[in-house]
């Protein structure tokens, strides 16, 4: 059976070479993305390998909740306790080390950005191991910076140019005076390194850094001195090693690439899924047209086990050859990815290649596909009975559909059921997984009975395409004739149309929630805050500050910090970095909507605390906040439901400073919180220039390099293409499955054209043209595609208005529905299905009529 199956696809190449390249696409993308994150993971490895080149490290305990997750954080350390471990024997020297989130100013005046990594200040001391100087030397005192090489060339400085560097807010006049490097790639962050004695009192005016570094003197041992250090060192203070450390800092990484590729296998499987379809639908319709083949080998003695084998290694074959295939596209696309990331500012590790792990697993899976794709037609050609050998004509006689029309009802109302139980009952438990559940039935229940719905919606579909005689109404005709093969052409159509107009639809909802939300909640006239969100730690300049609130036409400021702590509530609520929103809680409401839900934000207190609604604690409930600095047991004396503002805490300075804050220092003055704010509210007073003012804040802003003035419409907005931004992320993720599936339109085609072969010559013999014939073929494709679309996009747009329903709570709370992409996305299938039916019609016109007609 291995020479026959071998002979038999062979013969029938042209048949499977679509097949194929679905499978090439789908491995391809597996491939791809799993040694994207190998690439990335070693890219980051080397990066911890070559910056933390000290024997040892001092640092606090990770924060509880955040070990080995992508939230990781250390409690802060007093840098006092560097000279205490620099007195242990055998330590040569033990340096405080901190860092900055700032901005570099380039040669052009302009911020320095790149790939969304952020610019970071870091102390350069005397004796740092790994560092290599490429030229110029280190900076002394205050005025002076060095940069990274890749920054360096980001940023078209020299050394020697004058620039500014703005440091909490405040641009500081610098001079460039090196250049340095740890011989890997910095993965598009921005190095700026300063004298430690400028930089500690700027990052640590309390005292409190992330890690004191360590150097052992030469020939001591580091693990006796480790254990020596240990010995000096405080509760809650660890000690590691270089190699420790690394493995730390890694597996944190890998927990961030871990989702990043967690999110991207999701359409990994989507792309298979869809690529599944094609397979199936290719052998089905070669078997169905091999039936006389098949019957004949039964006929000479070959055993239905024969039979299947052969069907099942030509799947093995066509499998593995398009995985291997696949996995050569992959690398390609690999080396495509990173080169797009460079360009973007985020270079990688050279030397990329495939691992022996990634092309076995990217092989072993697209062979499994592509073999399960094969099992059913493989059964339907193991069924056939000799006697089909003696028909006249090859090809069998189509099934019932009643089976399939029964259990695809069952499970289309079963999903449906789910989907409008978690639609309309509010207080349905797991409703979330409910509406998941009956999502998955409503798509596999219209797959299921998707030949039963092709008639009479073909038959709708078709109305205009019948004026086109003979070819609109022979096209339609035929369709409904054969919808068991429309339903499974159309199949992957559907499934990636109805995930399209899904997210289309959710990402419009999104904007008008969003939109609606801040329009309505918004009281203030501008909002002050950061451009970039790589800069959410930035802090405006108390001068600055107090200047925003002396323009002329400004009635009052509210401004605010933002902090990032530990929250713990008992049995209910745990979120190791919640989000808490600090603020004059009463001038805060006369500049923004709270919609404030139970208690009173005026008892808010050094003790007290609002709590969001998203962390479904009510007022009374105790929940212990956890910051740098300490932990305060708080009452929870309001609950907000703030539209449009992250966060999980609202809290007063006075609680705040008992806290401090992961992502900047607080003052311990609660009196100087709000003095150099994150970010402030301007309200106007009746009757002032808005224009006039928004000029005036912007000129005072504009040596932030950081900061813009928004009024409610551009707050909106920049929210708005935040959320385009990730829609476009799954179009082209999305899109993948739509190439897939124009293959699977195409390959149907091309054998729906060898099938009928013998009816296509009959009909040109009786007087159909060539641009007729072709006709026919475009307008069975086009239908195809339309039906595809408009089942999957209805199925879209139902289960979107679900999701919508069930995150009402969560502030999705207007229902948009896209119109101009839906008729965009019809169109498209338009296009599609010309497209697709390009090749078969021209196939299907040249076939010589009389070779056509003798054909059996």
């Amino acid at each position: 059976m291995v020479r026959v199956a071998w002979r038999s696809v062979r013969a029938h190449a042209r048949q499977f070479v679509l097949t194929a390249l679905a499978v090439v696409l789908g491995v391809a993308f597996l491939s791809g993305t799993l040694a994207l994150r190998g690439v990335l993971s070693d890219t980051f490895s080397a990066l911890t390998s070559s910056t933390m080149t000290r024997d040892l490290y001092v640092s606090g305990e990770p924060v509880e909740g955040t070990e080995g997750t992508a939230s990781f954080v250390t409690q802060p350390l007093d840098s006092s306790l560097a000279q205490v471990v620099g007195e242990v024997d055998g330590v040569d020297v033990a340096n405080p080390a901190t860092s900055l989130i700032g901005v570099l100013v380039a040669a052009d005046d302009t911020p320095v950005t790149s790939s969304g990594a952020p610019t970071l200040l870091l102390p350069i001391f005397d004796q740092e191991p790994g560092l290599t100087w490429v030229q110029g030397r280190a900076p002394s005192g205050e005025g002076e910076i060095v940069l990274e090489s890749a920054a360096l060339e980001r940023s078209s400085l020299a050394v020697g140019d004058t620039t500014h560097v703005v440091v909490q807010g405040e641009p500081r006049e610098v001079t460039v005076v090196g250049e340095f490097t740890y011989g890997t790639s910095m993965a598009g962050a921005t190095l700026v390194g300063m004298d430690d004695d400028w930089l500690l009192p700027l990052a640590a005016p309390d005292g409190q850094v992330s890690q004191i570094a360590v150097t052992v003197e030469d020939g001591a041992s580091v693990t006796e001195v480790r254990d020596a250090v240990a010995e000096v060192l405080p509760d809650g203070v660890r000690v590691q090693t270089r190699q420790e450390s690394i493995d730390e800092q890694n597996e944190y990484i890998e927990s961030l690439l871990g989702f990043a590729q967690t999110f991207l296998l999701v359409f990994v499987v989507l792309a298979m899924f869809v690529g599944s379809f094609i397979i199936m639908n290719s052998f089905a319709m070669s078997v169905r047209q091999r039936q006389k083949e098949f019957a004949l080998l039964r006929a000479v003695g070959a055993s239905p086990a024969s039979v299947f084998g052969t069907v099942f290694l030509q799947a093995v074959i066509i499998g593995l050859a398009g995985s291997l295939l696949g996995v050569a596209a992959g690398a390609g696309l690999l080396q495509g990815i990173v080169a797009l990331l460079e360009a973007a500012g985020m270079p990688l590790t050279d030397g990329i290649s495939m691992s022996g792990g990634v092309v076995v697993t990217s092989v072993v899976v697209g062979l499994l596909v592509t073999v399960v794709g094969a099992l059913l037609p493989a059964r339907d050609a193991a069924l056939t009975h000799p006697v089909e050998a003696m028909r006249d004509v090859s090809g069998a006689r189509e099934k019932s559909l009643v089976l399939r029309t029964v259990i695809g009802g069952l499970l289309l109302a079963a999903g449906t059921a789910a989907v409008t139980a978690a639609w309309v009952n509010e207080g349905l438990e797991q409703r979330t997984l409910v509406l998941g559940l009956g999502a998955g039935g409503v798509i596999l229940g219209l797959l299921t009975v998707s030949p039963v719905l092709a008639r009479p919606v073909v038959s709708l579909l078709g109305l205009p395409f019948r004026a086109l005689r003979p070819s609109g109404r022979l096209a339609v005709r035929n369709i409904i004739h054969n919808p068991r093969r429309t339903a499974n052409t159309s199949g992957a159509l559907m499934v990636g149309m109805a995930l399209v107009c899904a997210g289309a639809t959710i990402a419009a909802s999104t904007n008008s929630s969003v939109s609606d939300a801040v329009n309505d909640s918004m009281k203030a006239d501008f909002l002050i805050q950061p451009a970039s969100a790589t800069t959410v730690s930035a802090q405006i300049p108390s001068g600055i500050a107090t200047d925003l609130g002396e323009i002329d036409g400004v009635a009052g400021t509210a401004p605010f910090v933002y902090a990032s702590v530990s929250a713990t509530a008992e049995d209910s609520f745990q979120e190791p970095m919640a989000g808490l929103n600090v603020s004059d809680s009463l001038a805060f409401l006369e500049a923004y909507d709270l919609e404030v839900t139970e208690g009173d934000m005026a008892d808010l207190d050094s003790t007290h605390v609002a709590a969001y609604r998203s962390t479904e604690l009510h007022v009374g409930d105790t929940v212990t906040l956890t910051g740098p600095l300490g932990a305060v047991e708080a009452t929870v004396a309001a609950v907000i439901d703030p539209q449009g503002l992250s966060g999980s805490f609202s809290a007063p300075p006075e609680l705040a400073v008992e806290l401090g804050s992961w992502t900047g220092a607080l003052p311990t003055d609660p009196d100087q919180v709000l003095a150099s704010p994150s970010g402030t509210f301007l309200t106007l007073e009746e009757g002032a220039d808005a224009d006039q003012v928004r000029r005036e804040a912007e000129d005072i802003l504009a040596p932030t390099y950081q900061y813009a003035v928004l009024d409610a419409d551009e707050l909106s907005d920049m929210v708005g293409q935040q959320v385009n931004q990730i829609l476009a992320i799954l179009y082209g993720l999305l899109g993948l499955s739509i190439v897939i599936a124009v293959l699977g339109i195409v390959n149907t085609l091309v054998l729906s054209v060898a099938e009928r072969t013998r009816e296509i010559g009959l009909m040109r013999a009786v007087g159909l043209g060539r641009a007729q014939l072709g006709g026919e073929v475009m307008v069975e494709s086009v239908l195809t595609s339309l039906y595809g679309t408009v089942v999957g996009g209805a199925a879209g747009l139902l289960l979107a208005a679900a999701l919508r329903a069930v995150l009402e709570d969560d502030g999705l709370t207007t229902l948009t529905i896209p119109w101009g992409q839906m008729v965009g996305m019809l169109v498209l299938s338009v296009v599609v299905g010309v497209v697709a039916a390009v090749w078969p019609a021209m196939r299907a016109s040249r076939l010589p009529v009389l070779d056509a007609i003798a054909t059996e």
